[in-house]
């Protein structure tokens, strides 16, 4: 193997498939990144088994040929070249390779390709285009509900539905809840019900940049995001997702119609004054407003926010971070908060439109309170 490049596409093609190498790996060549190189292209892959990241450059190929490079080595020293063109050349016979930049050079030892087990994709199911912006946006108003507990797998993960051409994205950690709906490409008959990790829609998230669609193919045990040079493959989680619909309120006692960034605001400054230990706010319906008030050892704050209300007045304790989350996430200029008690969820959604919405569970404040 022996090709040349550049210093800036190399780092692109690192960055991308890096996301995928696991370096707790027990088999030391899957904590390395395969380099595959024929017909003036270089195809980098990374994996853990689990997700699986390709990214395709084009460079001049002398020899065709392939080795896997440490993670960790060929990361990090692909940072530090200088700028300008770059040669790489497998040592015929070895897993070791020459970088030949300047009047420099650098050996590095790797393992044999034929070790390196990239998972294949079986056939979809369905397939489909969507535009990367609005994927990035729906994976943003929904992934900050997942649980990052690993014990219980199922709910780390987002529930994918797709029935006739909407596809449902939900997410819960038991604490709060987001649904956000789309329309895609397709007409699917029969409803398909699959769980996407939550680390695959986070890197599918970053790693879109500039691309202006993504095809995107759904199988039995896995599903793949595709871009003009980047390919990304995950398994799907295995179990069954809880019956979201069944916690999500039909009637509610109190209706708060609020400007989002006002809200979001006063939320994210008394959280400067929460301590780990009570990360709680107390969140006050009043005629024509909203206070937000919290007593800390580190001090005092009372946010008045304007509002419409109408209903039961309220006084409900809330998780701030879990709050400040749930605003982050939406995408509009007004909100409404449903509420329907002081220990039951309250929901959030759009003034205009039903394909987002978010559920937030109360908390109980301690007794001394």
């Amino acid at each position: 193997m022996k090709f040349f490049s550049n210093k800036e596409n190399i780092i692109y093609a690192i960055q991308m498939v890096q996301r995928a190498v696991s370096m707790k790996s027990p088999l030391p060549v899957l904590t390395g990144i395969l380099f595959e190189c024929n017909d003036n292209m270089l195809k980098l892959t990374g994996t853990d088994t689990d997700l699986t990241i390709s990214c395709t450059i084009p460079v001049v190929t002398e020899i065709p040929g392939a080795m896997v490079f440490p993670s960790r080595y060929i990361t990090e020293f692909s940072r530090k070249l200088p700028d300008g063109d770059i040669e790489i050349e497998k040592i015929k016979d070895s897993n070791m390779a020459t970088i030949r930049y300047g009047q420099s050079e650098f050996n590095i030892n790797g393992y044999n390709a034929d070790n390196f087990s990239i998972p294949e994709f079986q056939s979809g199911e369905i397939e489909f285009i969507i535009s990367s912006e609005i994927l990035k946006e729906v994976i943003k108003q929904v992934i900050f509900a997942a649980s990052n507990d690993e014990t219980r797998p199922v709910f780390t993960g987002i529930l994918a539905e797709i029935e006739k051409n909407i596809m449902t994205l939900v997410a819960t950690d038991t604490f709060r809840l987001a649904l956000r709906k789309l329309s895609i490409d397709v007409n699917v008959e029969n409803l398909i019900n699959v769980i996407i990790p939550g680390k695959t829609l986070n890197e599918t998230a970053r790693i879109l940049g500039s691309s202006k669609d993504i095809t995107c193919q759904i199988g039995k045990n896995q599903i793949l995001f595709k871009t003009d040079d980047t390919v990304i493959l995950s398994r799907l989680i295995n179990g069954r997702f809880p019956s979201y619909r069944q916690v999500i309120p039909e009637n509610h006692s109190a209706l708060v119609k609020v400007k989002l960034n006002s809200l979001l605001d006063a939320a994210e400054r008394a959280s400067l004054l929460v301590v780990e230990r009570n990360p709680l706010v107390v969140f006050i319906v009043q005629d024509n407003n909203i206070l937000i008030n919290v007593r800390s050892e580190n001090g005092w704050i009372r946010e008045k926010v304007p509002a419409e209300t109408n209903g039961e007045k309220l006084e409900i304790y809330f998780n701030v971070k879990y709050l400040c989350d749930v605003l982050r996430s939406c995408n509009y200029e007004e909100i409404y908060i449903k509420l329907t008690g002081a220990y039951t969820p309250a929901m959030v959604t759009p003034v205009t439109g039903d394909e987002f919405m978010s559920i937030l569970v109360p908390a109980r404040p301690a007794r001394n309170e």
